[in-house]
């Protein structure tokens, strides 16, 4: 029979995912961004991704998503 996981373990698979999401994000972000470059529309990869005007907003300028991430901390710390 094998050990239980250690406490560790276990928070490194939520460490490992979050870390994976990120790099798949900032991956789909600049593939999007040279969509862009190449000449198609924001309105063309809205509707070929389904994905919402804010949420490709976010990925075509990565200021504005730190800026939302900044805010939705600040919200849920209370301040």
């Amino acid at each position: 029979m094998t050990e239980p996981m250690t406490d560790d373990e276990i928070r490194a698979i939520a460490t490992d995912y979050d870390a994976a999401l990120e790099l798949a994000m900032n991956q789909r972000d600049q593939r999007l961004r040279d969509a862009i470059t190449s000449g198609r529309k924001q309105a063309d990869l809205v509707r070929i991704t389904g994905m919402s005007r804010e949420a490709m907003r976010q990925a075509l300028n990565p200021e504005a998503r730190e800026a939302v991430r900044q805010a939705r901390a600040q919200r849920s710390s209370g301040q």
